[in-house]
């Protein structure tokens, strides 16, 4: 799987190749391997094999669904000034070129992490940099960035891009400046930095002049959730509000008069596609939206209305909240009474190991909310806004949120769906020159709570592993 990814060849490996998930599968026609054994029809665990002489081997049929997907568009007026806004999620990079004379939009990317062949979430990485990887992990994402780059000079002609701006989660943010973030894998969880980053292109070989990174709080809470409060000018809300971004790491955090209380909870990458059966991520094909028609028959909804090729994370919130109206999954999760898989579409279902790795990470986010309410002092009905964000965030519905447990009922009718800050926050940081100081005011106003060291969170977990 290695040998593919220095080949520029991704495949989605959510375990961190592991042996575990199997997504990882190509067919081998010619050639040989050690390691993994081919099945009958040739079939073999990329993460297991290795190779042993010349190869050809063919892809799954969804292996253009995780590869890079592109943004279509023409260019209408060359700028004369050009900066990019990057947001490095651990599942997906986004990237939007910015006119820095007229401040507007001028074209956007959206791609997978190709550092995902290292696993889907954030401690699979780290795990990866503690094994001596940080290098090619740089390698990867840095390539990346240098391509999305080249993309944009070549599509609108531009002689150089003057400044990129990057958000992200603390560590994406070391290793795009190729730095161990192997201290924040154990006690004490150590990064070695948080504050803002000013770097030249020369710096890290990439083709722009001036490079921003936006300062994470802590650890475990990013430049992304930074730059998330920092756009919806977070300290000048007046009334109790919840910031939520949902993804392979769950931040969290709670503002009222004034202060912030954060924390962060380790949500796993359900709701990005992995380790769910027919997970995907928020790509053209994947089903975002699950409804219920009557008491038998659902109708879903899939990004770009292309026939349905997995299951992304709102589709799978929709499917359980549907799956528990039906009766389907009872209280503890099982679906004790419905034993096949329960059919979506064609060639897409849903299993009772899909329903277990919901309840993971609904309860992590749950769990957290919980903690930080009551260590602010406030009940789930004195709060008056809650602001959700993440990469699936536009398609989330938010009844649903609320009936698969998710998110407490009482906070349905306060909810804003907010999509991706943590991009809308770096191209903030590219035309204002005012947003920096908005994120450092924020910082000092945060307390991080270690949910980890929390004697209750615990008990919380198990009770919130339960629909109610």
């Amino acid at each position: 799987m290695l040998a593919l990814a220095r080949a520029g060849i991704i495949l989605s490996a959510p375990c961190g190749g592991r042996n575990r998930c199997g997504k990882c599968r190509v067919r081998l026609i010619s050639g040989q391997v050690a390691g993994a054994e081919p099945d009958t029809e040739g079939w073999v665990r990329a993460c297991m094999a290795v190779p042993l002489s010349e190869l050809i081997i063919e892809c799954p049929e969804n292996f253009t669904v995780i590869a890079n997907e592109l943004t279509p568009c023409t260019p209408a007026a060359r700028p004369s000034r050009a900066g990019v806004a990057l947001d490095i999620g651990t599942t997906t990079i986004a990237a939007r070129l910015i006119d820095l004379d007229s401040s507007m939009p001028l074209d956007t990317i959206s791609e997978l992490n190709d550092q995902r062949v290292f696993g889907a979430d954030v401690m699979s990485r780290i795990g990866a940099a503690r094994d001596g990887k940080t290098a090619e992990l740089f390698a990867l994402i840095n390539t990346q960035t240098e391509k999305i780059l080249k993309t944009f000079t070549e599509r609108w002609g531009l002689a150089q891009i003057e400044k990129l701006s990057v958000s992200g989660n603390t560590t994406m943010l070391h290793l795009f400046t190729n730095i161990n973030p192997s201290g924040m894998g154990e006690v004490p969880f150590t990064p070695v930095f948080l504050e803002e980053k000013e770097l030249t292109g020369e710096d890290l070989s990439l083709s722009v002049q001036n490079i921003s990174l936006l300062p994470s709080i802590s650890s475990f809470i990013g430049g992304d959730i930074t730059a998330g409060m920092a756009v919806l000018d977070i300290l000048n809300v007046k009334e109790p509000s919840l910031f939520i971004d949902i993804g392979t790491n769950g931040e969290i955090a709670l503002l009222n008069k004034g202060s912030i209380l954060c924390c962060a909870t380790a949500a796993g990458p359900a709701f990005e596609g992995a380790e769910i059966s027919c997970g995907m991520g928020g790509l053209s094909g994947a089903i975002s939206a699950v409804e219920l028609l009557n008491e038998r028959n659902i109708t879903v909804t899939t990004i770009g209305n292309t026939p349905a090729l997995g299951i992304c994370g709102s589709g799978l919130i929709d499917a359980v909240a549907v799956m528990l109206k039906l009766g389907i999954i009872d209280e503890s999760g099982l679906m004790a009474n419905y034993p096949a898989p329960y059919i979506l579409a064609t060639g897409v279902s849903i299993i009772n190991k899909d329903i277990r790795q919901f309840q993971l990470a609904k309860s992590a986010i749950y769990s957290g909310i919980k903690i930080l309410c009551k260590n602010g002092g406030l009940s789930f009905q004195e709060i008056k806004n809650v602001y959700i964000a993440g990469g699936f965030g536009f398609f989330i519905n938010k009844k649903n949120a609320g009936d698969a447990g998710l998110i407490p009922k009482e906070f349905v009718d306060h909810v804003t769906i907010c999509g991706n800050l943590s991009l809308q926050g770096a191209e903030e940081s590219l035309i204002s020159k005012s947003f920096m100081k908005k994120c450092k005011q924020i910082i000092n106003c945060c307390s991080v709570i270690d949910l980890s060291m929390d004697p209750e969170f615990m008990d919380e977990f198990a009770e919130n592993m339960l629909f109610k």
